[in-house]
């Protein structure tokens, strides 16, 4: 009987870690927390900076799409070598399949974005933008966070509440909203990270 019972244990046991190495497997797990803190600390001293220069959507339109779009490249290619970093130390390739997963699901939300973003400037509404971008930003991480671990989710949750903040409340502060968004919420969700890899992961 405790032969069976041993057995019974060891079976569960091994269930589990064949769950485990598949969803490891399934999710693509590079994303690090140091790239998503530099994001983060992007969108905040982009905000100060529109905020000290005044670079407003209305009075300055070229100038806060300058801002913005320098912001976007920046934090890309932060995120993109922290999570390169992570992959080599892992011994992994960088650009695996999974990463193309997640770029191409991404990517309409940032075309998307872009054709709004013009059509925003030539109707001279730009102020429409930060919460466009929110929101499309939003729906491509949850339209990609069947591959990302649970935390993803619920970001692309609050910038859809972001969002709807940015485009009825702080309409007239686009940098205020920018920075609780795209800084504030990858801020935490990069000290989340760091928590969660330095705690629950294994060495």
């Amino acid at each position: 009987m405790n032969r069976d019972i041993l057995s019974h244990d060891e079976a569960a046991e091994s269930l589990e870690a064949i769950r485990s190495v598949l969803d490891r497997a399934t999710r693509y797990t590079h994303v690090t927390w140091a790239g998503v803190f530099l994001v983060g600390l992007v969108g905040v001293l982009a905000s100060g900076f529109g905020w000290v220069c005044q670079l407003s959507p209305s009075e300055s339109p070229e100038g806060f799409l300058y801002l913005w779009c320098g912001a976007l490249l920046t934090a890309l290619s932060l995120g993109f070598c922290a999570t390169a970093q992570k992959a080599r130390r892992a011994r992994e390739p960088v650009l695996s399949r999974k990463l193309l997963l997640v770029s191409v699901g991404l990517f309409p939300s940032f075309v998307v974005a872009g054709l709004l973003t013009v059509l925003f400037a030539d109707a001279g509404t730009l102020e429409f933008a930060p919460g466009a971008w929110m929101a499309l930003y939003g729906l491509g991480i949850l339209g990609v966070g069947h591959l990302l671990d649970w935390e993803f989710q619920l970001t692309g949750w609050g910038f859809l509440v972001a969002s709807a903040a940015a485009l009825f409340l702080l309409r007239a502060s686009p940098h205020a909203s920018m920075l609780v968004s795209f800084g504030g919420i990858h801020l935490g969700l990069g000290f989340f990270r760091y928590y969660k890899e330095r705690t629950w992961q294994p060495k």
